[in-house]
């Protein structure tokens, strides 16, 4: 069977690569909720030495990412965690990167979501949640990639994909203050959200 998100592999290294130079955290416990196949943890965990978190609510995109994970042999800890992100299993304080990306729009409570998300963010850590694809890929592939997915979906009737004003009124009903919203490009709607915690 064909990979559904064959189309974005290129892009997983880029944001990978750009979450590493933002944040520079290279060690202790990095979550990646709604990972799907586990494509933007599995590149994060070949350059750093991250103890990774692969979690998601579905049994089946679970087993991909543990299949994918063993593929790529990384020498990373790594764990496979069913949870839903408005609910996870860790303590106050747990982990030193959050990353997710395309599962945002997914979450039946966004606003719960990202509080759970600052909850098991330790003190110092960083956030990194939304939909694009990075600072780093180049403008022909952008022009390529931009919106296939989405559309896709809209298609099928799926709504709530939230950029620029959008995600700024999000942030606000969840009471978080330390936030920026990130775009791609720049004088483009933003598609991330960054979380620091002091």
């Amino acid at each position: 069977m064909a990979n559904p998100f064959g189309h974005l592999m290129p892009i997983y290294p880029l944001i990978a690569q750009q979450i590493l130079d933002d944040y520079q955290i290279s060690s202790g416990k990095c979550l990646d909720i709604g990972t799907g196949h586990g494509f933007l943890g599995i590149e994060l965990a070949k350059i750093t030495e991250l103890e990774m978190y692969f979690i998601d609510i579905d049994p089946e995109a679970l087993n991909k990412a543990k299949n994918n994970v063993l593929e790529y042999e990384l020498n990373n800890e790594v764990h496979f965690v069913g949870a839903d992100v408005t609910a996870l299993p860790f303590e106050d304080n747990f982990a030193e990167l959050v990353i997710s990306r395309g599962s945002l729009w997914f979450w039946h409570d966004q606003v719960k979501g990202l509080q759970e998300i600052y909850r098991v963010l330790k003190a110092g850590g960083a956030a990194f949640v939304g939909g694009g694809l990075g600072r780093y890929t180049p403008p022909t592939m952008r022009r390529r990639l931009q919106g296939e997915g989405r559309q896709r979906l809209e298609a099928k009737g799926e709504k709530g994909f939230l950029r620029g004003k959008k995600l700024e009124e999000l942030l606000f009903k969840t009471g978080i203050k330390s936030y920026f919203l990130i775009s791609d490009v720049e004088g483009e709607p933003c598609h991330w959200i960054e979380i620091r915690k002091e």
